[in-house]
């Protein structure tokens, strides 16, 4: 099995876009979510996981 490049708490993130234009994107509870920094991703991800707090 491949695994992806970006993956944190078993969420895959993509970088969308190409210098400062790029976004990461991920899927929590089933709903595509995107930021414009890896770290906001990761700080929606572990709010979804720890707290249940949807971003």
């Amino acid at each position: 099995m491949v695994k992806p490049k970006n993956v944190y708490r078993g969420h895959s993130m993509e970088k969308v876009g190409h210098g400062k234009r790029a976004v990461f994107k991920t899927t929590i509870n089933e709903k595509e979510w995107s930021a414009v920094t890896e770290l906001e991703v990761k700080t929606a991800i572990d709010a979804w996981i720890d707290e249940g707090v949807e971003p």
